[in-house]
């Protein structure tokens, strides 16, 4: 029997841009304006990943923690009033995403896997249905979301060419750098084993010491050295935000004033 689709969120990680917090960064309190729900209604960062993966008809999620996070599934149990099917896994000190996203390889190794992070909140939500659908029709082992973005300090910017391939990404290459990011991606079995591999294998050391914290980027471009195909969903009139710094959660709450 094929495995259903699977949903994984990351948030492993310590949220230090916001400085200290009395909870995970993950909780954040997001206003939203989204037609299922009461007008001016909150709802937390890591709550508007889960919809989005249930509004795409991915019930079935992976929320992997690092140990002390335990407010986040004191919040979310089991997912069951937000119509998902929430399980835990524990990456224990995770220095990176990718590290953390292997923290699932046993469970998710021969599903089809969706990537949205609990940070960030893009335009549109359905994004990721076109992403899976063109992933299929194009039996690409990896396809992005893509939104424009002009804040290359704060993002991806993805270089992809007239026929919808990715090319390269550079991770953050700095302010004033603008251009496509992406804010989700779908990807096959055959990426699950890469990135498991290129993390057993220790491919990530070669990068060496200036190069700072492993980025899924440095992952999506190792693979597509090694030959696999990624392709793009471009969506010209959407748009990202990080609620992981001040300056853009605040600019999450003044969208609805």
């Amino acid at each position: 029997m094929k495995n259903s689709r699977v949903g994984l969120i990351p948030a492993a990680g310590i949220g230090s841009r916001l400085g200290r917090l009395p909870f995970s960064k993950e909780l954040l309190p997001l206003q939203t304006s989204d037609s299922d729900t009461a007008a001016g209604a909150v709802q937390c960062a890591i709550e508007n990943a889960v919809n989005v993966l249930v509004k795409n008809d991915i019930s079935r999620q992976f929320v992997i923690l690092r140990p002390g996070k335990w407010d986040i599934p004191a919040y979310l149990v089991n997912g069951s009033h937000l119509q998902a099917d929430i399980a835990y896994l524990l990456a224990d000190a995770s220095p990176s995403v990718p590290v953390s996203l292997d923290a699932a390889y046993s469970f998710v190794r021969t599903s089809e896997v969706v990537l949205v992070f609990p940070d960030i909140v893009f335009r549109p939500v359905d994004a990721i249905e076109e992403t899976i659908g063109l992933r299929l029709a194009r039996d690409a082992h990896v396809a992005l979301a893509l939104v424009p973005s002009t804040r290359g300090d704060k993002v991806d910017i993805v270089s992809v060419s007239d026929s919808a391939d990715v090319l390269e990404i550079r991770a953050k290459p700095g302010k004033g750098e603008n251009g496509w990011t992406w804010v989700a991606a779908a990807w096959d079995a055959t990426f699950t084993q890469f990135l498991h591999d290129f993390l057993a294998n220790g491919a990530a050391g070669d990068r060496g010491p200036d190069h700072g914290e492993l980025q899924v980027a440095d992952v999506l471009n190792a693979a597509i050295r090694a030959g696999l195909s990624i392709c793009a969903a471009r969506f010209p009139d959407g748009d990202a935000i990080d609620v992981g710094t001040i300056s853009d959660l605040a600019e999450v709450w003044s969208r609805q004033r």
